[in-house]
């Protein structure tokens, strides 16, 4: 294979750990009953955290619940955070804002697939709201590209369809919240393009490498894709999903 860098125009921000980190499960063993606060699970209020373990005292990982930091009471599962993958706390990270009436959570669906979900807080209950995906605003054209040459996300198989776009890598996690109502959010993800340049439609929030198969015309070129790029988001109100009035910068 003959790499060429065609075109580079990144926007800079912190790598997300998560995503990059291919290393070996992080696992722990949990005693019966035991729960665990994951990283910076504590709301800044100090009436609630988010744990992990087996609040049914059968021994094992049960999952990521809400808790009454208080009491010490379970409030319920949070069951849309990502835990087929980790067990140890330290490898889900809560993200409150200053409130202490939202939550992020970021965890590994896969190795190379961190997930970010979002619950708002009300009467001790978590509601799970929708969490915004950056690619498809940031960059439309390349999103449409994928869907028009077929694509297979990460997790998923390309099925009778051809299928010449594939998503190699995915994250999303909640870099700050800058109000109570207002946070950033960060995004990468790596994709494998074949037979269309996708140099055009990336704007100003990917880089893309040409690989030029030189063995054989049987096999299409592609071009490896990543994308990076931060938004703005207000965090959703009783009855509403997450506001799409954030911008990708």
């Amino acid at each position: 294979m003959n790499a060429s860098l065609s075109r580079i125009a990144t926007l800079s921000l912190l790598l997300l750990a998560l995503v990059d980190d291919a290393s070996a499960t992080a696992e722990y063993d949990y005693k019966p009953g035991e729960l665990l606060v994951i990283k910076d699970g504590k709301s800044p209020d100090k009436k609630f955290s988010v744990v992990a373990g087996d609040p049914d005292k059968k021994g094992g990982f049960g999952g990521v619940y809400l808790m009454d930091a208080q009491a010490k009471k379970v409030l319920g599962e949070l069951k849309d955070v990502a835990t087929n993958l980790d067990t140890a706390p330290d490898a889900y990270h809560a993200h409150w804002s200053p409130d202490s009436k939202h939550v992020g959570i970021t965890s590994r669906a896969e190795r190379h697939w961190a997930a970010n979900v979002i619950y708002r807080i009300e009467n001790r209950r978590a509601y799970s709201v929708e969490t915004p995906e950056l690619l498809c605003h940031a960059i439309p054209d390349f999103c449409a590209l994928t869907k028009e040459l077929g694509r297979a996300l990460i997790g998923e198989e390309c099925g009778d369809m051809p299928c010449r776009a594939r998503q190699n890598q995915s994250g999303s996690e909640i870099v700050k919240w800058i109000s109570s109502t207002r946070f950033v959010v960060s995004e990468d993800s790596r994709w494998q393009v074949k037979t269309r340049d996708p140099s055009p439609t990336l704007g100003n929030y990917a880089q893309v490498e040409k690989e030029e198969n030189a063995q054989t015309d049987d096999v299409d070129d592609f071009y490896d894709v990543r994308f990076k790029a931060e938004g703005r988001m207000r965090a959703p109100s009783r009855g509403q999903n997450a506001s799409r009035d954030y911008m990708a910068r």
